[in-house]
This record gives structure tokens, C-alpha cells and sequence, in this order.
């Protein structure tokens, strides 16, 4: 048996300042939508395309992808995501391969309210993998028989799940299951409660405004699967303020608390209703049920939590490190590919420089037509330089024609190494070009970044045009820095690099990685002045940190004004035709 526990914490949103609210009761009703979605699949797959993120590729009839977030804002729910895996499945990847693929999943819970989620999978022995989403604590955990055999992390705080130990559960929070308790019970823990001493986290922009201690930060502290914004919704749907002190509540207030407490517990679980609310068009949250607290929001129903999870996290920001991913297995692979077309190239470049000795060998035969005669295979004759030359001879044919057929190869040859020689630079420039894209994308950080190095890429022929726009999207300029009052531009891509250049005077100085695929550094220099030796030196940690040679402890940096320099062929490819000097940094990202 293995079993798959997930505690979720609140996700924050960027734009909207609210949380994705994965508390015990919602994370609740999600169990139980997942347990029957999921319940009797097999494990067909497993992967680790991010440092913290799995997913199960499922088969029960049909194929379903189980995607399991473990970073700071984490969930758990089906996906239609199809995530970029790296060439290389991590350690941990392997170990739950090893003792999960091919495993049926019997089912889906939930222990108690807690935050987390049980996946059951048998397969031969029994086993625990419980994943433990603890916000920045967040952990996923291979059990057997009560001792760690792997983990995500081995050590987090003071706790350790090092292989063959004992696994140690979170600490319990000591609240209550409302669901286990009477009203008379939950009627004394409330109002026995203790004076809670800070205000109830606020739920954002936009929410009721009501903050301060009082009756939800009561319920809050009291009750297990309540978060935040359960807690207040609670006090709205009693009739009472969130805030309003629990030593001031009356007998039937407590009442109304109890019932609103249950109905809210019977309605999420009995009678689920995924809501997904917006602010405007965009989502902003999730609830199992709709909310008096979002009164103020628009929201729509779902038909499952997993798609209304989907909807309002769709791994935006991570599109850009899939995408990144995925351009980097393309580049690689292009780049594996003329490397060893480039090494054929050369040998086959190599074998042609033969081609000198034919010429020699037939110039002699020429001149030695009266010791020859047809039927020969081979002769040593004295060559103009005195030495002797062992040459070999066709039997067939006679010395005019042996002497022929060494002319005809020589001109073949020739030929064949003047295109060698120029398929040979070719390949050369086209594996800086690959190399100066790799490079680049190694500092990608938005869409926008990657929209430069897709340009980089069709422009190359690696990937295909697309149709043109009615509204071209905006181009992303360089990076802009400013050093003691000279303003410095860093490429983003091998286009950037091609137009830094073009648009630079003569007088500027260009910087860029000695021996390294990097960007063109460009130090403006309107006064033609030289450029202070501060100055060269910060542009030079740039050029150094924005090529491979990134996470290096010193970088070479090459320097020179704009007027030594002459195109290359492909875009951002340019000649030094006179380089003024080096500087050995340590690479810097900022000034």
C-alpha cells in the first residue's frame, strides 16, 4: 500500500492581493472528487519536470496526468498540462519509479482535516510516499513500514527524513474536527476560548475589510480545516461581525455559529460546488461552495475542482522554464548534430590535403615516359628534389594514361577540399551561432526573453515561420545599466547582439566573454573620450555573468571600440580585427 499525503498551504496571487484558499475543508472535498476520478488507475508514468513539482500519468480506460506542486504555494490536483521533462529523471524520480510505476492507486484520502492528502498504491509490498505541502517547509516523503527510504528533501528544520529512519509526522496543531463534535462541545470550546492576541491575516484587496481578533481568529486557533477565509465566512454567514469578541457572544449567537459551522461542512462535503472567482477576467481564487465573503466578486461554477485549479493556477510563470526547457533540448540537439558533422567535415578535410602529392606524382610519371610501360603496378623514381619516390600504377593502363588519372584525381580533390574548407567554416560559424542562442537562453526570464530567442531560432531555420501579425508583438529592447554616468546595453539575443552593434558608433566600445558564447556588451560613448577604467571593468562583469561563463569564478572579457570590428555571417557573429585589451572579472548581473 502507498500512500500519498499533501498538506496545502494558501497561494498568493500576483496581480490580485488574495490567497488560493487549499484549506482542510476544501482540500476535503478536492479528496474526495480525486478518489473517484483517480481510484483503480494504474501508474503508467512518473516524472519530475521541476525541482518541486511531480506528475502521475494514470490510465483507468483513459489517460489522466496527476500534477503535485510542492513550492511554496502548493496543490494537488488532475491537470491537462503536459509539462517539459529534462533529459535526465532526478534520483528521487527514479526512486519513486522504482517502487511506483506500474502500481494501481486504490484510493484517495484525507487524515482527519489535516492539509494533507493520501494517495494509496499497491504494488507487491506496502508503502507510504507522503508528500507534506507545508508552504516553504513543503516535502514528499517514500514510506515503508514507518522508515523514510527517500525524500524530496532530506532535512527541513528540525526535522530529518533521511533513508532508514523513523519518519516523524508535523507537529499537530492540537485543534478539533467540528464534523467529531456535538453543539454542546463546540458551544464550550468556543466559548472557553483564549483572548486571541493578533488580527486574523487579511484575505486581500477587495475582501470584507474586517480584521482584528475576535470571533474568526477564534474559530481559527479552535477548529481544524478552517483557514483565514473559512473562519470569517462562518461569522458573515451567522449574521455577526468576524471581529466581534468572543466573551461578547450571546447563547443564541453561539447557536448561530454552530449551525452555520455545520451547514458549511455538510454543504462543501455533501454538495461540493467548484467555484472559481474573478476579479474582472481574471481568476482569482477557488472555493467549495459559493462564498458570502466574495460577494463582491463575479464567479462561475466548475465541474471539478481539478479544472477550476487549473484555470486559476495554469503554471504561467513555469510556461516560461517549460518552454525555456524545451528550446534548450532543441538547441542541444541541433548543436550535438553539427558537432559531429563538423568533426566529419575536418576528417574528411584532412584526407583531401592528399591531393598535392598527385599532382607530384603525375608530374613525374610525365617526365619519366621512357622507363615506363604498361603492365607496371608500382615505380620509384627520382623526384626533382633528388629524394626517391615510391608511386603506385594501374597495370591496365599505360604511363600516359596512369599519369592522366593522377591529374583527374588531383583536380577532384581540390575541388572536393575548397567545399570542404567551405562547409568546414560554415559549420564553424553556424556552432557560435547555436552556442551564443544556448547561451542566451540560459538568462531568459520572460516571455519576452523568449520571444527574442525564438526569433534567434526561425531566423537559423530551427524552428518554423509564423504567419505574420495584424499587431507585431513589442520587440524587447536590451538591457539597459548605467555605469558613473555611461550608459551600457547588454544583448538579449543574437538579433540584439547583430543590431548593438550595427547601431554603434565607432567610437564605442564593445565588450563580450573571451572564448565564450555570451552577449555583446556596448559602452555608449557619445564624447570619444576613453572610457574610465571603473567603467570598462563593471561593463566587463556584465559581458563575464551574461555568457557561459556565468557561474565561473573569474571570466576573461575581451574589449575593443566598435571601428575593429567586422560582421561575421550569421546575425551577432562579428571578427576583432584589432583587440585594445582584457580584463579578468568575476561576473556580476548588476552594477
Amino acid at each position: 500500500m502507498i500512500i500519498l499525503s499533501w498538506a496545502v498551504t494558501s497561494l498568493k496571487r500576483q496581480q490580485y492581493n488574495m490567497t488560493m484558499n487549499l484549506d482542510g475543508l476544501t482540500l476535503a472535498a478536492l479528496t474526495a472528487e480525486l478518489n473517484q476520478s483517480i481510484g483503480g488507475s494504474r501508474i503508467q508514468g512518473i516524472y519530475h519536470p521541476r525541482p518541486s513539482v511531480i506528475t502521475l500519468e494514470l490510465w483507468a480506460g483513459r489517460e489522466q496526468r496527476l500534477l503535485i506542486e510542492a513550492e511554496e504555494n502548493p496543490r494537488v490536483h488532475l491537470t491537462s498540462m503536459r509539462l517539459v521533462n529534462p533529459l535526465q529523471p532526478s534520483a528521487f524520480c527514479m526512486l519513486l519509479r522504482k517502487y511506483l510505476r506500474n502500481g494501481v492507486v486504490m484510493g484517495v484520502s484525507q487524515p482527519a482535516l489535516e492539509r494533507i492528502i493520501d494517495l494509496r498504491v499497491r504494488r507487491g509490498e506496502e508503502y507510504v510516499l507522503r508528500a507534506e505541502l507545508l508552504g516553504k517547509q513543503a516535502n514528499v516523503v517514500l514510506l515503508r513500514a514507518g522508515l523514510v527510504l527517500g525524500a524530496l528533501k532530506s532535512e527541513i528544520g528540525q526535522r530529518s527524513f533521511r533513508p532508514g529512519e523513523i519518519y516523524q509526522a508535523p507537529p499537530s496543531q492540537g485543534k478539533l474536527d467540528p464534523r467529531a463534535m456535538i453543539q454542546e462541545e463546540f458551544v464550550r470550546r468556543l466559548s472557553v476560548a483564549p483572548s486571541p492576541l493578533t488580527p486574523l491575516p487579511s484575505e486581500g484587496e477587495g475582501n470584507t475589510g474586517v480584521r482584528g481578533p475576535g470571533l474568526a481568529q477564534a474559530l481559527l486557533q479552535i477548529f481544524d480545516g478552517i483557514g483565514p477565509r473559512l473562519a470569517k465566512e462562518i461569522a458573515l454567514r451567522a449574521g455577526l461581525d468576524p471581529a466581534q469578541p468572543v466573551a461578547a457572544l450571546t447563547a443564541e449567537q453561539h447557536l448561530a455559529i454552530w449551525s452555520a459551522t455545520r451547514q458549511l461542512f455538510e454543504n462543501a462535503l455533501q454538495h461540493p460546488s467548484p467555484c472559481l472567482y474573478f476579479d474582472g477576467d481574471k481568476p482569482v481564487d477557488i472555493a467549495p461552495l459559493p462564498l458570502k465573503l466574495y460577494e463582491h466578486l463575479r464567479y462561475e461554477s466548475r465541474p471539478s475542482f481539478s479544472q477550476a485549479l487549473d484555470e486559476l493556477c495554469p503554471l504561467q510563470e513555469h510556461s516560461v522554464i517549460q518552454e525555456k526547457l524545451e528550446l534548450q533540448r532543441l538547441v542541444r540537439q541541433h548543436l550535438a548534430k553539427r558537432r559531429a558533422a563538423l568533426e566529419r567535415v575536418a576528417q574528411d578535410l584532412e584526407n583531401s590535403k592528399d591531393f598535392e602529392r598527385l599532382r607530384r606524382e603525375g608530374e613525374l610519371l610525365l617526365a619519366h615516359l621512357p622507363e615506363l610501360h604498361k603492365g607496371m603496378s608500382a615505380i620509384e623514381l627520382e623526384d626533382f628534389d633528388g629524394t626517391r619516390r615510391h608511386i603506385q600504377l594501374d597495370p591496365a593502363l599505360d604511363p600516359v594514361e596512369n599519369a592522366q588519372r593522377k591529374f583527374e584525381r588531383y583536380k577532384k580533390l581540390k575541388r572536393a577540399q575548397e567545399k570542404l574548407a567551405e562547409r568546414l567554416e560554415e559549420l564553424r560559424q553556424e556552432l557560435e551561432y547555436l552556442e551564443s542562442i544556448e547561451s542566451h537562453l540560459e538568462h531568459v526570464e520572460s516571455e519576452a526573453d523568449l520571444r527574442e530567442v525564438r526569433e534567434d531560432l526561425r531566423a537559423g531555420g530551427y524552428l518554423p515561420r509564423e504567419p505574420a501579425r495584424t499587431e507585431p508583438s513589442q520587440a524587447l529592447g536590451p538591457r539597459e545599466f548605467l555605469i558613473r554616468g555611461y550608459r551600457v546595453l547588454v544583448g538579449r539575443s543574437s538579433r540584439q547582439n547583430d543590431e548593438l552593434v550595427r547601431r554603434a558608433a565607432r567610437e564605442d566600445y564593445w565588450l563580450h566573454a573571451r572564448d565564450r558564447p555570451g552577449a555583446h556588451v556596448i559602452i555608449k560613448n557619445p564624447s570619444q573620450r576613453e572610457i574610465p577604467r571603473e567603467v570598462l571593468e563593471q561593463a566587463a562583469q556584465l559581458a563575464a555573468y551574461y555568457s557561459k561563463g556565468r557561474d565561473a569564478k573569474k571570466v576573461s572579457v575581451s574589449y575593443t571600440r566598435v571601428k575593429y570590428l567586422r560582421k561575421g555571417g550569421r546575425p551577432g557573429l562579428v571578427f576583432v580585427t584589432q583587440e585594445e585589451g582584457t580584463l579578468l572579472v568575476t561576473p556580476k548581473g548588476e552594477v
